[in-house]
């Protein structure tokens, strides 16, 4: 049998190697560490108890003792008189302890409808009402023109309906700018008048020829009309790039 096949051979002898160099290893130690040194201590008695043994084995001298009758007498103003023993201390009161705050009651529930019976709701008093005759409304006459509208003439009469809006359009911006510049006489403001006013607006957009329809009647009115197309000197070119003649009602009523 050869030692390589049989590893439990192996085992055992590392183990008994590894026993003899852990045993070893202790020797060496033990006999490296050194060695401490003996104290040799001498139990000895100590004095005083050999001074206390000799006292006790002594005798005691005698002492002679006077007699105590035969003592002087000492006097009254030397003896001190008793002190009389001190009042009694009255006893500290315990400190007062303040009593807990009383627990507030539960609210009490009530019935909304016991409430209601307990605490009746008072009802207000109608307050009167005074009706007053209704007031007469003055009746207010409000100056007003009518939106210029083209006047059709032979020359404007093969106008599309695009370019026949497009006037009316026209018209209207004219007429907002009229109703700016009219400055109505207050002399007027409660008469009924009104009056046809033709005139021409050139392609360039320049109001001439005003015309008034009837021609004669109140002069204050009819100046007014005259001094507001004056303001107006241009009305801006028309959409048709022609010359045309509008048509427009000037009123001092409704």
């Amino acid at each position: 049998m050869t030692i390589g096949k049989n590893p439990a051979l192996w085992t055992a002898v590392i183990l008994h190697l590894v026993v003899f160099l852990a045993l070893l290893l202790s020797v060496i130690v033990e006999a490296l560490k050194p060695k401490e040194k003996l104290h040799v201590f001498e139990m000895v008695s100590p004095p005083a108890e050999r001074s206390v043994q000799q006292a006790a084995s002594d005798p005691m001298p005698a002492v002679d003792l006077p007699d105590p009758l035969e003592l002087p007498a000492v006097p009254d103003a030397m003896i001190p008189e008793p002190t009389p023993p001190a009042p009694p201390v009255a006893p500290t009161p315990p400190p007062k302890v303040a009593a807990p705050a009383p627990t507030p009651p539960k609210p009490k529930l009530v019935d909304y409808k016991d409430f209601v019976k307990e605490n009746p709701i008072k009802q207000p008093k109608p307050r009167t009402v005074t009706t007053q005759a209704p007031r007469p409304v003055p009746t207010i006459t409000v100056p007003t023109i009518s939106i210029p509208t083209p006047v059709l003439t032979p020359s404007n009469q093969s106008l599309s309906s695009r370019e026949v809006s497009e006037l009316q359009r026209y018209g209207a911006q004219l007429n907002a700018r009229l109703n700016q510049a009219w400055i109505k006489p207050p002399s007027l403001a409660n008469s009924r008048m009104d009056v046809d006013v033709s005139f021409d607006v050139s392609a360039s957009g320049r109001i001439s020829n005003v015309r008034f329809r009837p021609a004669s009647g109140n002069s204050t009115f009819y100046n007014s009309i005259r001094m507001a197309f004056a303001k107006i000197t241009s009305a801006g070119p028309t959409p048709t790039g022609q010359s045309h003649t509008f048509r427009a009602t000037f009123s001092m009523a409704d």
